[in-house]
């Protein structure tokens, strides 16, 4: 029996119900009816789609319709140092945000090495950072894909960087805007061959750079590790703060025991290669301000009075490149330096391929009270980036002449009051070139 007899039927009951339940009846039958004609309407769409998915599930409805969940960007092996890998890795990103697609997950390389490109070994980015959290932080911004996602019902479109000084950024760009139409657009993967990420040119602002970053989180047993260096470190600053107030027979009468424990972390480029390295770049490119002495360092961090003493200052240095092990010696009173070894961490880090420990010194350096790094080395340039754009989720675009917390520094420039200068990102530059190659030209602003 059909639908509109049923209905037929129950209105000619209506005829036999008695007048005080007949408006009662009506309106629920109404309300049946309007229900039964919106199921008819819209039964189409909901219907099953031959992949499994429903209609609110499928690509064609996406409250981000510039993420395409459908289509994908492939990469070579992202590799060099761990803040070159994340540039790279960003660049990627930035590359298929740019085409409307996803970018399917890239190999990063857990070994360092700078020629024998054969001898890398790859690592996949989720056993680095955190696949879902960096999807969950960055939505509708870029998107990572995996590659079970990939039906494979096209053939993979293969797009070659070009090289050499004839291939400008204007080529690389008009290159770009070309895959986003015809047979490049109509294949599942557009897949990039040539230079790795790295070296691609860059079309992109800072800010966009930061916020991809900020989507990077530490897969959970990375993190681990790192909560556990820092406590080391926060160790160490109660051991020293509670032995100053012993010596000073004062314990009861500040508290100073009871306050949170504070520390400065200072990227310690003093390693050999190096030296080597910024000597030959002061002499090629005419400054005076890329290397630093181990005391020019000492003495610039030492005029820093951010934090109340005595405070525990931690030198992430590579340490198996270093000529000697004194670089925890000769700091001034109130200022007790730690490197992994004297910290008894160095366990930790031994267990660890070169990538995940560059990935453990940086978090522990993000997260000091005080950083002081050299503006030509990519880390520092990170870490501050990192500082930077937390300081500006929190209102502050400035850190001239005020203590404003996540205070960084850059050592080997003079200051104004002839410390080490203050520093913060310019989150305006068009480009990450500043912070890829390093600078002489940073503020507090």
């Amino acid at each position: 029996m059909t639908v509109s007899m049923n209905i037929l039927l129950e209105l000619k009951h209506l005829k036999h119900i008695s007048l005080p339940t007949r408006p009662v009846i009506c309106k629920c039958l109404l309300i049946v009816i309007g229900l039964i004609v919106l199921r008819a309407i819209i039964s189409p769409f909901l219907a099953i789609s031959s992949s499994g998915k429903s209609f609110y599930e499928s690509t064609t409805l996406d409250l981000f319709p510039g993420v395409r969940k459908d289509k994908f960007v492939e990469v070579p092996q992202i590799i060099w140092g761990l803040n070159n890998q994340k540039i790279a890795f960003a660049r990627a990103c930035l590359t298929a945000k740019f085409l409307n697609r996803s970018l399917l997950m890239p190999s990063l390389s857990a070994s360092l090495f700078y020629k024998e490109v054969d001898l890398l070994k790859p690592i996949s980015f989720d056993k680095v950072f955190d696949f879902n959290k960096f999807n969950a932080r960055c939505h509708g911004f870029v998107r990572l894909a995996r590659y079970s996602e990939v039906s494979n019902h096209t053939e993979p479109f293969k797009l070659q960087k070009g090289s050499g000084r004839r291939w400008t950024v204007d080529r690389d760009l008009d290159q770009l805007q070309q895959s986003r139409l015809g047979e490049a657009d109509g294949s599942e993967v557009i897949h990039v061959t040539g230079k790795h990420p790295f070296l691609w040119p860059d079309h992109w602002p800072v800010k966009d750079y930061a916020r991809i970053f900020d989507c990077l989180t530490l897969a959970p047993e990375i993190e681990t590790e790192v909560v556990k260096v820092i406590s080391k470190i926060k160790d160490a600053g109660k051991k020293a703060r509670h032995e100053a107030a012993i010596s000073h027979n004062k314990k009861r009468i500040d508290g100073s025991t009871n306050l949170s424990v504070q520390y400065i972390a200072v990227h310690m480029r003093i390693e050999k290669d190096w030296m080597i390295h910024c000597k030959k770049w002061e002499q090629r490119s005419n400054l005076k301000e890329i290397c630093s002495s181990k005391g020019e360092i000492i003495h610039k961090v030492s005029q820093i009075t951010d934090l109340r003493r005595p405070v525990v200052v931690y030198l992430a240095v590579a340490d198996s490149l270093l000529e000697d092990d004194s670089v925890t010696s000769g700091w001034r009173v109130g200022m007790i330096a730690y490197e992994k070894k004297k910290l008894r961490v160095t366990d930790i880090y031994d267990r660890q391929p070169y990538l995940i420990k560059s990935a453990i010194d940086f978090e522990v350096c993000g997260r000091a009270d005080v950083f002081v790094g050299n503006s030509f080395s990519t880390f520092s340039n990170l870490v501050v980036l990192s500082r930077t754009e937390r300081l500006y989720n929190l209102g502050k675009a400035s850190s001239c002449g005020e203590d404003v917390g996540l205070s960084s520094y850059a050592y080997n420039i003079i200051g104004d009051d002839g410390g080490p200068q203050r520093w913060m990102t310019d989150m305006s530059d068009k480009s990450l070139q500043r912070l890829s190659y390093g600078t002489n030209n940073v503020s507090c602003h």
